[in-house]
């Protein structure tokens, strides 16, 4: 049948032929290579965008561990400075010694347990019932200031008792929270490192 034909549609038929073959590798290979080239392109970026995230985070992991190591010296020294929750009372105390030694008069004194968001760290809500005229009361809030707890004033309240008098009575309701450590006790460093 080939010998019938001749040259002019052997050349035509190896022309479709070739057509056809090319068609078939350009959707079947070239499209499909084509393709996996483009998501190995975006592969390789996210990976170089990663790697760079991650060299930069390499660069600032010194800072960091710097950062942790200063708060948690912050957060030891936080911790040492909280009265132990058996020493309360001595916190009690000073309040009440802080009144008397400015002349404010303390009607009573209640505290109640309150939630805290730290570890080992308990909120103790006091609440103070006071007399005194204005000049010794502010007096009395300056030296609250020099106790030197952790302590937060959440209410105060004062009503006038003698309307009249250039230096009223005033009778003053005030909310406090002190901060207490529960945990053990933190390690004590020796001076001077080991070896003393």
């Amino acid at each position: 049948m080939l010998a019938k034909l001749g040259q002019r549609e052997i050349a035509i038929i190896v022309i479709i032929l070739t057509l056809i073959a090319g068609a078939t590798w350009y959707f079947t290979w070239y499209s499909s290579a084509q393709h996996k080239i483009e998501q190995l392109q975006s592969e390789i970026d996210r990976l170089e965008m990663e790697r760079s995230r991650g060299l930069a985070a390499k660069r600032a992991l010194p800072q960091l561990e710097a950062t942790i190591s200063d708060y948690e010296a912050q957060i030891a020294e936080f911790l040492k400075a909280l009265p132990p929750r058996e020493e309360f009372a001595s916190v009690l105390q000073g309040l009440a010694d802080r009144a008397n030694a400015t002349g404010v008069i303390m009607r009573s004194i209640t505290r109640s347990p309150s939630e805290s968001q730290v570890q080992d760290v308990r909120a103790i809500k006091v609440s103070l019932a006071l007399d005194s005229p204005f000049p010794e009361l502010f007096v009395f809030l300056k030296k609250l200031e020099s106790m030197k707890r952790f302590s937060t004033i959440d209410g105060l309240a004062m009503s006038i008792s003698e309307a009249n008098s250039t230096n009223p009575l005033l009778s003053t309701n005030m909310n406090m929270t002190f901060y207490v450590y529960e945990g053990s006790p933190p390690p004590v460093e020796e001076e001077g490192g080991e070896g003393k």
